[in-house]
């Protein structure tokens, strides 16, 4: 059976690829299943096997609210006209291992990007951030390129982004649950600002 997987909570608070990543961004385009593990025909002493090997918890994975868009402008101006990119995380999910005292963590979340009037190039770079939140406390925070290229004429494109091997410590009275991995954009002050004041309006 493979390690669990988690899918993206309700954390919207405040809310040629390797195997592992493979599967990661598989759950980005399908309905989560079992992972292939059925219970159906098991009798009593399997079933208290299977509970006696129950996996640990994985950290909570989700988008915190505020973070999950961006509008990049131009700096002339705050009007559509100005607008370089549009971008929103949507989907974030994680699978993870126990090994020798760790847990190892793979995260990929997935969006979109909508290329604006004032854009000047069709390769752009936006920012991306993981924050590993321990007991509540920050412990932890990743910044990350996510480059988008919009090809031919295109002016929508989805992205993929993974981060894949996060370490976290664990012991005997510290396990996953301990956890919470937070991931969005990397605002600027600016950028943060335009959120808090502009309703949000989803992507198409």
């Amino acid at each position: 059976m493979a390690f669990p997987i988690e899918p993206a909570g309700q954390a919207r608070r405040l809310g040629i690829p390797s195997p592992r990543r493979i599967g990661l961004a598989a759950l980005l385009i399908a309905p989560l299943a079992l992972g292939g593990c059925s219970w159906l025909g098991m009798g009593s002493d399997d079933e208290a096997d299977v509970l006696a090997a129950a996996p640990k918890p994985c950290p909570t994975i989700g988008v915190l609210d505020g973070a999950d868009r961006i509008t990049m402008f131009n700096g002339r101006g705050l009007d559509l006209t100005d607008v370089v990119v549009r971008g929103e995380i949507r989907k974030a999910v994680s699978k993870c291992e126990y090994d020798d005292g760790e847990i190892a963590v793979d995260v990929a979340f997935d969006g979109q990007a909508d290329l604006g009037p004032a854009a000047t190039s069709r390769e752009l770079n936006l920012k991306g951030f993981m924050t590993v939140v321990r007991n509540g406390r920050i412990s932890d925070k990743q910044v990350f390129d996510i480059p988008v290229v919009f090809e031919g004429a295109a002016r929508t494109v989805r992205f993929l982004k993974t981060i894949e091997d996060t370490k976290l410590a664990t012991d005997g009275r510290l396990d996953g649950s301990a956890y919470e991995l937070l991931v969005g954009f990397q605002l600027s002050p600016e950028e943060l600002e335009y959120n808090r004041k502009v309703p949000s309006t989803p992507l198409k």
